[in-house]
Order: structure tokens, then C-alpha cells, then sequence
């Protein structure tokens, strides 16, 4: 699907060439900032600094791969590197949990909150609270699509350490929506 997208790379890096792969680039990349970060504001600034960094190393993209992997692949690193320094922060500063998430944003457009409202928002407001070490894998999977191999690799874990990972995030969803399935039908 996006490989259909994806403007054609040529690597003299013209100005003209990565504003294309901006515009046609961004929305994914803010979406995938967004899951991993679990802020709005923390994606806009982390999508910004992805593209950044990909202007500077566009001449080690090797055109035989999409170009959407790649990028992927950018922000991936990049927000996880936000997520660690977050977490020494919290232990510097001592931080609550709750200072340091921000509340999940509505949908993109209309269409998507009336189609996705009531279940999307149950699911996104349980992936909100689980923890970095299982939300991280369990969005790369499911939102980026990306195999255990490369979850494995871009974490720096064992390929059965993030399918463990992802299997508990999962029952810890699972959990958490039955509990919000419960309270709404107790009210």
C-alpha cells in the first residue's frame, strides 16, 4: 500500500525530492510518534526531529527498500530514545507517572471519531496505561507492522524476550478492557 505512495528517492538530496516525501510521509510517521510517545505534542516535536535526521542521512537510504520501512525504522529509534531519557528523568526528578502523560488526543477527523470513537477510545486509554516495556512492542507489532525480528533488533532484545513482552501486553490489555467493559455496564 504505501510502497504506491512513496515518492521515487534520488539521492542528490533535492529540496524538491524531500518536501515530497515529507508531505507524503508525515502523517504516518506523526501517527507512529504518537502510539510510541503517548503525547501529541511529544510526537509533533519527535516527527519533526525524524525528518530531520532523515535529511541528513538520506545518502545511506538504500533505495532497494521502501522508503516507509526506513523512516519507520528513524522514528522507531528516535522515540525510544525520548522513552529512556524519559524514564531516567522520572528517576532524577522523581516525577509521577501522571505529570509525564499526556491525555490521549481525539482522532484525526469526524469520520474517524464517530467510526472509532467508543471501542478506539477504550483501547487507546488502555494502551495509555500500560507501561513503556510492553506498550513500545506491542504498538511496533500491531500499529507498524513490523515482524518480531525487527522489534527484536530496533529494541536490542532477544526475538523471545519481545514475544514475551508482547504476550503480556496483551493479556494486560485484555484486562484492562474487560475492567472497562464492567464499570460501563455497572453505570
Amino acid at each position: 500500500m504505501s510502497a504506491l505512495m512513496e515518492p521515487s528517492v534520488h539521492m542528490e538530496n533535492s529540496e524538491q525530492d524531500f518536501t515530497a516525501i515529507y508531505q507524503s510521509q508525515h502523517g504516518r510517521v506523526l501517527r507512529l510518534c504518537r502510539y510510541l510517545l503517548n503525547s501529541l505534542d511529544a510526537a509533533e516535536d519527535a516527527a519533526h526531529e525524524v525528518f530531520l535526521r532523515a535529511q541528513a542521512r538520506i545518502s545511506t537510504y538504500d533505495t532497494s527498500l521502501p522508503l516507509s520501512s526506513w523512516l519507520s525504522g528513524i522514528a522507531t529509534n528516535y522515540c525510544i530514545d525520548v522513552l529512556r531519557r524519559r524514564g531516567t528523568e522520572r528517576k532524577l526528578f522523581d516525577l509521577a507517572s501522571s505529570e509525564s502523560l499526556d491525555s490521549p488526543s481525539k482522532g484525526p477527523g469526524p469520520l474517524t471519531e464517530i467510526l472509532t470513537a467508543e471501542r478506539g477510545h477504550d483501547v487507546r486509554a488502555a494502551l495509555a496505561e500500560l507501561s513503556d516495556k510492553y506498550r513500545v512492542p506491542l504498538v511496533l507489532v500491531y500499529y507498524n507492522e513490523m515482524s518480531y525480528d525487527e522489534i527484536a533488533s530496533a529494541l536490542g532484545l532477544s526475538r523471545n524476550l519481545v514475544a514475551t513482552l508482547i504476550f503480556r501486553a496483551k493479556q494486560q490489555l485484555r484486562q484492562k478492557l474487560q475492567k472497562e467493559k464492567y464499570r460501563g455496564m455497572s453505570n
